[in-house]
């Protein structure tokens, strides 16, 4: 009996511990997001299951592959987010094309690499986000090293932020502030002195 007693005591005590330490896991930094070397793969099924949508992601500190399948069309996207200019290429049908980055994509139609950006971005989100395992928090879990990747990506293709394996990390967790053009004071337009006419009763005249 008495062993019975340690036993549960020992179990308690054990899972305590557990949920102590679960709690005491800290979210991967920046540093650690760009440093890390992984791969995941997310799959569904869709069509009763015939047909799966796939999305791959392998990282290499700076090296991210995504590869992504979709029905019959398939997508492999390989960027460097060490490397100048900023850019991806982007694999569609076995041909190759580089699509480098101009400026903030208002829209996906502005160019080839906010429409390709765009859908690299949709598919992390809804295909990766949504359905990967695990805690986001934790860069072990299938969860947490999509959206590692989702936040690194973010950064060098959608805000043009460059990273290097030799310099302090980029903030990602924070988006780059958004500067509301400042107002400039015109000055006072100047009017010249509007002339009234006196109506007022003149005096006589005096003769001289």
């Amino acid at each position: 009996m008495s062993c019975l007693k340690f036993s549960l005591v020992a179990y308690f005590i054990l899972s305590a511990g557990l949920v102590f330490s679960e709690d005491k896991v800290e979210k991967f930094t920046s540093n650690d997001c760009l440093m890390s070397k992984f791969d995941t793969t997310i799959e569904r099924g869709d069509l009763w299951g015939l047909m799966k949508r796939v999305l791959t992601i392998k990282k290499d500190v700076c090296q991210i592959s995504v590869f992504n399948k979709k029905k019959f069309f398939e997508t492999d996207y390989k960027i460097d987010i060490c490397r100048e200019p900023i850019h991806m290429k982007v694999t569609v049908r076995g041909s190759l094309d580089v699509h480098k980055r101009s400026g903030k994509c208002e829209s996906k139609t502005q160019s080839e690499f906010c429409d390709f950006w765009s859908q690299l971005k949709s598919e992390l989100e809804d295909q990766g986000l949504i359905f990967a395992q695990g805690e986001r928090e934790k860069i072990s879990s299938s969860h947490g090293k999509v959206f590692c990747t989702y936040l690194l990506l973010n950064k060098y293709l959608g805000e043009g932020v460059l990273f290097s394996k030799y310099t302090d990390t980029e903030n990602i967790y924070l988006e780059k502030l958004k500067t509301s053009p400042k107002k400039i004071k015109m000055p006072k337009n100047e009017t010249s002195p509007v002339l009234k006419e006196d109506t007022s009763p003149q005096a006589p005249q005096g003769r001289f």
